[in-house]
């Protein structure tokens, strides 16, 4: 590829752009363990140990992969956001999430009507 001014400034954009976006979205990831009782959010050095009763809802975002999973918990304002192991299908920009974490959230959204 030629290099030129007109390239150097789309790229250079382009990362102006991205770096607020990343700095924005960077928080709402975090590492989710997920147990037969409790759900452990890991963010950074703080942990918290909720019951599956305090999910208020947890959804697969399709067209992203691998799976990612949107997490809010009941009387919190954050949406947490986090994937689970690379086992997928996807087909059109779908995903089917494969993975041994996710048929666990699959039982427990029927469960627990989440």
């Amino acid at each position: 590829m030629e290099q030129n001014i007109v390239t150097t400034l789309f790229f250079g954009m382009i990362g102006i752009i991205s770096f607020p976006l990343f700095i924005a979205i960077k928080d709402k990831f975090v590492v989710v363990k997920l147990g037969g009782q409790n759900v452990t959010i890991k963010n950074g050095e703080n942990e918290r140990k909720i019951n599956w009763m305090e999910v208020e809802s947890l959804s697969l975002i399709q067209f992203v992969y691998p799976p990612l999973y949107k997490l809010k918990v009941k009387g919190d304002e954050k949406v947490y956001w986090f994937n689970t192991e690379n086992e997928f299908i996807k087909a059109s920009g779908f995903v089917k999430d494969l993975s041994d974490m996710g048929d666990l959230i699959q039982k427990k959204k029927r469960e627990l009507g989440i």
